[in-house]
């Protein structure tokens, strides 16, 4: 596997989304899996960073996130590119 590193964070933004939009149970505990099983961690701290924030409010923390932790942004730069 390449990019490893990368994997908690995608984690936990996805895990944030999903606490913030349209909170879907089984995604909640698949994610909820991962995290105790990859990393023998829970993601209560995740809980409570997503109290009282809608999706929309939080995106801009997420793309900071993303920036600063993966390579997504580069990631959505060249499919966008090649979808033109």
């Amino acid at each position: 596997m390449k990019n490893t590193k990368e994997i908690k964070t995608i984690l936990a933004v996805l895990y944030y989304l999903n606490q913030t939009g349209n909170k879907d149970q089984m995604i909640t505990n698949v994610l909820e899996y991962a995290f105790n099983r990859i990393f023998s961690s829970n993601a209560n701290l995740l809980l409570f960073a997503c109290a009282g924030y809608t999706q929309e409010q939080a995106i801009p923390a997420i793309m900071q996130i993303l920036e600063k932790e993966t390579q997504y942004t580069q990631f959505i730069k060249l499919k966008e590119g090649k979808s033109e």
